[in-house]
């Protein structure tokens, strides 16, 4: 009886060994079932192709779990970094693993390797070289999760706040989270505090917006301080004439006249290089002398950050000037904005580039593009005085003669300077009868889709209703709440957005998105209040047209 029951017990507790066994393997999967097996060592190997691909292939699998692109000569390790380590042999074995607060690395079979403060290309390699040791057979290394980290935000910065950030990060992503520079804060003098470090860092990212430097952006580290001083108005150097970005700047001490050409983004190439002229004042604006530096031989050279002949160091208060080229002709261009693909300036041929022509370097039109609405805008002919349009605008109506009026009214509601375009026969129907070639400083304008019908007046609710195909005008009133106390019924407009005026009784129109329907007042109403209720709808059309002319204009 007694043997009975021992024999039990030691096969009951046998079958719980073997249960509990399965369950830890089974529950950690393939990391408890690599460190179970016998590890046997084979010798050092070489990172051969093989091991390449293998990493390759390792980090292309783990980069969905990174948020941004690394550059991995220049990516520091630090604590919270998750590293996966993949094994490649008859059995894939991965193995996940992080960086400890005190800068280690645990590698299975590797020990514990400092990897603090290293370059991740410099923590592949030596967790590779020691793998390497005891395994015969590729490895991969990749860096799976980004650590995250606070770093503080102080100064002239939008949100000053404690921002969230990663190993990646770099002084601009950072004050990016924190809402940017307000417009007093200096570019140029920016301080990072770093804990261990007895001198702060002094960051330019002016260097780093104009010419790319990535050492004036350097990377953050965990309980970094960034802060942002405000601008000393009378600490600048300035930049005026031929070159990308006339501008004054947050004089830095070590800055030269090469370093201020390049923040200004470069010459324009009408810059009269030959005569680059240095004005030294003092703290009272008094011209003290000007040099002259021939700049001639820096053109290939600007930006190579080698030693340009004739550079001089510049100081607080030095201006900079760059002449034209003598009788420098400039290019012609125009500026085509809105619902195009590429907005923007294009140079032209004059008197010989169309309109077909500019809409296609452009790209064409977005599906938003009204081409009923398109205006295309001459801007030599916008200064052009209308005497007569002058003279009558300071007579009262009364005074007016029935042709003046008519004159008034009609040039009330013209656009100066805007050429008759059918945009929609051009490039919906084909038709090339009305294709005007194109002047220096033209402006094309294609509106977005208008979705409205404006309803002013003597009605309960006027406004902006939702244009819907089939309603006419009676509907739109409806939808405005009905007539007004004082509406006259028989005297309702159309008032087109190109500002033709029909009764809205009449026949001889459609509604369309954008129109205008004006409910007048009873008929007691003067002549005078009628006029002015039409000239101020045709006004509100003309201030529309002029919106979009001071928009596209060139400067």
């Amino acid at each position: 009886m007694i043997r009975s029951t021992a024999r039990d017990w030691w096969i009951a507790a046998m079958t719980l060994i073997v249960a509990l066994t399965f369950m830890s393997t089974s529950s950690n999967g393939q990391v408890n079932t690599f460190l179970q097996k016998p590890f046997v060592p084979t010798g050092p190997t070489s990172f051969d192709t093989v091991g390449r691909k293998a990493s390759e292939k390792l980090i292309a699998e783990a980069t969905d779990a990174l948020e941004v692109e690394i550059d991995p000569t220049a990516y520091i390790v630090g604590p919270g970094d998750r590293f996966t380590i993949r094994f490649s042999s008859a059995i894939t074995e991965d193995i996940e693993t992080v960086v400890s607060p005190e800068g280690y690395l645990l590698v299975p079979k590797g020990g514990n390797l400092k990897v603090k403060g290293i370059t991740l290309d410099s923590a592949r390699s030596l967790v590779q070289e020691r793998l390497s040791r005891v395994f015969k057979g590729p490895i991969g290394i990749a860096l799976s999760k980004l650590r995250r980290f606070k770093v503080y935000v102080l100064g002239a910065v939008r949100i000053p706040s404690v921002v969230t950030a990663t190993g990646a990060d770099r002084v601009f992503d950072v004050l990016h989270k924190a809402g940017g520079i307000i417009d007093t804060g200096s570019v140029r003098g920016i301080i990072v505090l770093r804990e261990g470090q007895t001198d702060p860092i002094r960051v330019d990212l002016q260097r780093y917006l104009s010419f790319g430097d990535k050492t004036s952006n350097p990377t953050v580290l965990g309980g970094d301080r960034i802060i942002v001083p405000l601008r000393n108005d009378r600490n600048t150097i300035g930049i005026s004439g031929e070159v990308q970005q006339q501008s004054e700047f947050d004089f830095v001490e070590g800055d030269s006249l090469s370093t201020l050409i390049r923040l200004a983004g470069g010459f324009l190439p009408s810059a009269f290089m030959d005569s680059v002229s240095v004005v030294r004042v003092d703290e009272r604006g008094t011209t003290l002398n000007t040099i002259t530096i021939n700049t001639k031989t820096w053109a290939k050279d600007i930006y190579t950050g080698r030693q340009l002949e004739g550079d001089i160091p510049l100081q607080v208060g030095d201006r900079v000037y760059v002449r034209a080229i003598p009788k420098w002709k400039q290019r012609a261009e125009i500026v085509i904005d809105g619902e195009v693909k590429y907005p923007g300036r294009y140079a032209i041929t004059p008197l010989q580039t169309r309109v077909t022509d500019i809409i296609a370097q452009a790209g064409g039109f977005t599906e938003k593009a009204a081409l009923e609405d398109a205006i295309m805008i001459r801007t030599s002919e916008v200064k052009i005085v209308d005497r007569e349009y002058d003279r009558l605008s300071k007579l009262p109506p009364s005074e007016m003669s029935e042709n003046e009026l008519q004159y008034f009214k009609t040039k009330s509601r013209e656009v100066k300077g805007v050429l008759s375009v059918n945009f929609v026969d051009l490039f919906e129907k084909g038709i090339l009868d009305n294709n005007p070639v194109l002047h220096d400083k033209d402006s094309v304008f294609i509106p977005a889709k208008n979705l409205y019908i404006n309803i002013t007046g003597s009605v309960r609710n006027p406004g902006r209703i939702v244009y819907k195909s089939g309603l006419n005008y009676m509907d739109y009133i409806s939808l405005a709440g009905g007539y007004g106390f004082r509406a006259d019924k028989n005297a309702t407009l159309v008032i087109k957005t190109k500002g033709d005026q029909f009764p809205a009784s009449s026949d001889n129109y459609s509604l369309e998105p954008g129109d205008n329907i004006l409910v007048l007042d009873e008929p007691e109403t003067r002549f005078i209040d009628v006029f002015t209720q039409v000239l101020t709808i045709s006004a509100q059309i003309v201030t529309v047209f002029g919106v979009i002319y001071t928009v596209v204009r060139l400067r």
